[in-house]
Parts: structure tokens; C-alpha cells; sequence
């Protein structure tokens, strides 16, 4: 899930790192409410470290658009932005297309379907589908990106998932792409795909407000959460 510093000499094994990965979580499930001041000051004093590692880790993620600064005035959690997010999503389905009609798939790479009755199982059966379809590019900045497209849409198609008729289609979709890729029926499965990332696209209203409401909530708990995230990192 984090892996844009993998490759940092030191960087796994460092306090910038932890605080990353625990402000980077808090932002990405947006267990923290939008427009909030993320104080390096207040977040260094509740993790018990030293506040130049938290303001590393908060420029860092700035710089890949995470949160936003304002001049003079430090760092800001953001909103969820129905545009945005159409565009990574149309981004995803754009590689998966290219990668089916181009018979550039693995089809033995991929994983048998999950339990329904779980949301996250299912949420990382999406992604992990996502995944591997874009993986057989070999194009590491073609994967990375689809990877992060895939990231900063996790916490809406999550919510997607919570919504019984949405999913229920989303299974009998995925039930009946996993068939047409058995039959190596790539038209078939792109006309699927074009119809799944259709439908959650024009649920993005819906979700867009559903998240914001929700993570408005997290007022009086984000702290506690990013702390917990810090324990886990």
C-alpha cells in the first residue's frame, strides 16, 4: 500500500517512515475530517517522537498531493472530490482495457473470487483484480500509477460495497467476468468492465457525500486513530 519510498536507502527502518505510513493510512481511509489542520506540533506530542520526522512526512505526502498547504498557516486534510475521482477511476479502466483487447493479460494470475459477506475481502479482490490485469504491462510507471489510482478510489469503492444492491452487482459482475476471462472473451469482459466503472462512476455523488459526512465525524477520534496507526506502522 505504501511503496513510493521502498526504495530509499534506510527508509523502512526510519521514524519518517513510521509517521508516514500512520499519517498517510489516516488520510487514505479518511479516518480524519476534511479541511482539518494536521499540526506537526500536536501530532509529534501525541506519537511521542520528535516533530522533524512529522514534518517530513507531511511534506512528503503535500508533495504527492495527499493534503494541502496553505502559506504560512501548515498543512490541511482535503475533501473528497467526485472529479477527481472519475478520473482515476476512467485512468484504471483504461489500462485494464488496453490489456484486454491486446491479449497482454495473465489470465493463470488471477484470484479465485472472495467471500461477499466481507467488505474488505472484497474491496482487496478488486484491487488485487485491478492489479494484476495492469501488471502484465511490465511497465513499472504504468502499474504504479494504476496502483495509486487504485489507492486514493479505495475508501469510495469501500463505501460502494457497504450498499446491499451495489453489491450484489458488483458480485454477479465479477462473477460473470471471471467466466467470460475463462472463455477468453475479452469483448465480453470489456463491455463488463466498461459497465462496472460506468456505474460506480455515477454513484460518485452519493459517495463523495457519504465519505465527507463520515470522516466529519472522526473530530474527536482522529488522533486516538492515528496513533493506533502509528503502533501498526
Amino acid at each position: 500500500m505504501f511503496r513510493h519510498q521502498e526504495d530509499r536507502l534506510g527508509w523502512g527502518r526510519s521514524k519518517t517512515s513510521k509517521a508516514y505510513k500512520a499519517l498517510k493510512k489516516l488520510v487514505v481511509y479518511y479516518q480524519v475530517p476534511p479541511c482539518t489542520r494536521l499540526d506537526a506540533i500536536v501530532i509529534s506530542n501525541m506519537l511521542d517522537t520528535s516533530i522533524t520526522p512529522v514534518r517530513e512526512a507531511l511534506i512528503q505526502l503535500e508533495t504527492e498531493e495527499y493534503i494541502e498547504s496553505s502559506l504560512g498557516n501548515g498543512y490541511y486534510t482535503q475533501k473528497l472530490d467526485a472529479k477527481k475521482l472519475a478520473d482515476h477511476f476512467d485512468f484504471i479502466k483504461m489500462v485494464l482495457t488496453h490489456m484486454l483487447r491486446e491479449n497482454l493479460y495473465e489470465h493463470s494470475k488471477f484470484v479465485k473470487l472472495p467471500s461477499w459477506d466481507d467488505y474488505c475481502s472484497a474491496s482487496e479482490f478488486l484491487q488485487l483484480f485491478c492489479e494484476r490485469i495492469a501488471g502484465a504491462t511490465n511497465n513499472s510507471r504504468t502499474t504504479d500509477r494504476v496502483h495509486e489510482s487504485i489507492l486514493r478510489t479505495r475508501y469510495v469503492r469501500w463505501l460502494d460495497l457497504q450498499r446491499p444492491e451495489r453489491l450484489t452487482s458488483i458480485r454477479d459482475d465479477m462473477s460473470e467476468v471471471m467466466e467470460l476471462l475463462d472463455r477468453r472473451d475479452k469483448n465480453g469482459t470489456i463491455a463488463n468492465l466498461d459497465r462496472q466503472f460506468s456505474a460506480i462512476i455515477n454513484t460518485l455523488p452519493d459517495l463523495v457525500l457519504e465519505g465527507n459526512d463520515r470522516a466529519a465525524k472522526t473530530k474527536e477520534s482522529w488522533l486516538e486513530t492515528l496513533l493506533s496507526n502509528w503502533a501498526e506502522s
